[in-house]
C-alpha cells in the first residue's frame, strides 16, 4: 500500500533530562509529526513517501540520509535556498514540565504553494494520504495547497488520515477551528479529541463521565461529518512529567477502549502521538480487528517514550511482543 505524508521535517534541538535550555547544550534529532509517521509506517511495510521542502544545503541531506534509511521514499522532497525549520526542547522532569520555542518562520516548507507541485504526479499510485494541523497552520498558502490536495483525493478514492495537532504557539484557536471545518469534510480517518470538538466545532455534551461525554461528542462529529469513517484520541493521565498514564479511544460505530498503560521513567515523550496514530493506522489499513488496531497504537506509543528522537523505530515483532509480555505494566 502506497502512502503519502506531507507536512514540515525539523530538526529539533533538546536538553538532556536535568539540564536547562541556558545551558546551551543540546542534541539534535529529525522530527516533525508527518515525518514520524511516514518512518513509523515504513517500518510497518508500507511504501511510505514524504511530501516537505527541504533547504539546499548540509542540513538538508542529512535529512534525506537519515529518512532514506528508515525506507522512506524522498523522490518527492523539494529544495530551495530558505531555512531549515527547527525547534527547542527543555526536557522536563517530576514536576517540571516541558517548554518548547519554535523557530520555524521564513523555513523552507513555510514557501510551499501550489506551483511546487502536480497533483497527479505526486498522486500517482498513492492509495492514503497523512496530514495534521501542524503543516496547516504554517500559512495561508500552505492551507490553500492542503485544500487542494484535498480535494483531489476526494475526487479520486485516497483515503485521508488528518491529525488535528492543535499548536497554539503556531496559530489561535478561531483559526484552527475554520481550518478544521474546511477539511473535515473531506477525513476519512480523524484524530481528534474533546477539545477539539468544543473549540473547534462548538460541540458541547451533557454526559460527565469521561468516555460517555466522548461518545456523545464523536456521534455528534460523524453527523456532521458522515464520510468520517473512524475517529481516534487517547487520554494521558499525568502522574508527572517523568511518569503518564495512556489509554486509547477509537470511534466507528462505537467507542473502543484499550488498555490503560503505565508509562514509568519516561525518556522522551516527543512523537508519542504520532507512534500511536501509526500504530493505529497499520492496524486498520491491513483490516486488522479494531481492538488489535487500538492496542497495537497504544504500545507503539508506549515503546517510543522509552527512546530518544522524535520517531518510533520499533517493528511489528517488537510491538507485537510487547503487547503479549507488557500486560504487568497495564492496568485499568
Amino acid at each position: 500500500m502506497k502512502v503519502l505524508c506531507m507536512g514540515e521535517t525539523l530538526l529539533r534541538y533538546s536538553t538532556q533530562k536535568g539540564h536547562r535550555m541556558s545551558e546551551l547544550d543540546f542534541q539534535v534529532h529529525v522530527g516533525g509529526s508527518e515525518t514520524n509517521i511516514a518512518v513509523s509506517l515504513a517500518q510497518y511495510g508500507f511504501e511510505t513517501s514524504l511530501l516537505t521542502k527541504l533547504p539546499r544545503h548540509a542540513l538538508g541531506d542529512a535529512v534525506i540520509s537519515f529518512l532514506k534509511s528508515f525506507d522512506v521514499d524522498t523522490s518527492k522532497i523539494l529544495r530551495n535556498d530558505m531555512r531549515m525549520g527547527s525547534y527547542f526542547l527543555e526536557n522536563g522532569s517530576g514536576n517540571r514540565t516541558s517548554q518548547v520555542i519554535y523557530d520555524r518562520q521564513y523555513s523552507a516548507m513555510t514557501s510551499f504553494c501550489l506551483d511546487d507541485i502536480v497533483l497527479e504526479d505526486i498522486f500517482q499510485g498513492v492509495e492514503v494520504f497523512v496530514v495534521s494541523g501542524i503543516t496547516v497552520a504554517l500559512n495561508e498558502t500552505v492551507r490553500h495547497v492542503v485544500l487542494k490536495m484535498l480535494e483531489y483525493c476526494r475526487g479520486n478514492d485516497i483515503l485521508v488520515v488528518y491529525d488535528s495537532n492543535y499548536r497554539a504557539k503556531m496559530w489561535s484557536i478561531e483559526e484552527a477551528g475554520k481550518a478544521f471545518q474546511s477539511i473535515l469534510p473531506y477525513v476519512d480517518i480523524l484524530s481528534a479529541g474533546i477539545l477539539d470538538a468544543q473549540n473547534f466545532l462548538g460541540l458541547t455534551s451533557q454526559e460527565s463521565e469521561f468516555e460517555k461525554q466522548l461518545t456523545d461528542l464523536y456521534q455528534q462529529m460523524k453527523k456532521m461529518y458522515p464520510h468520517l469513517k473512524y475517529i481516534t484520541s487517547t487520554k494521558r493521565e499525568i502522574v508527572s512529567t517523568s511518569v503518564n498514564n495512556l489509554t486509547g479511544y477509537l470511534y466507528d460505530e462505537k467507542l473502543h477502549v484499550s488498555r490503560t498503560y503505565h508509562i514509568d521513567d519516561i525518556v522522551d515523550r516527543v512523537g508519542g502521538g504520532d507512534a500511536y496514530l501509526s500504530g493505529l493506522l497499520y492496524g486498520l489499513l491491513n483490516h486488522k480487528e479494531k481492538d488489535y488496531s487500538l492496542e497495537f497504537g497504544c504500545c507503539a506509543s508506549v515503546l517510543k517514550h522509552t527512546i530518544h528522537g522524535d520517531a518510533n523505530t520499533f517493528s511489528i515483532h517488537e510491538i507485537e511482543s510487547f503487547m503479549e509480555s507488557g500486560t504487568s505494566r497495564i492496568n485499568r
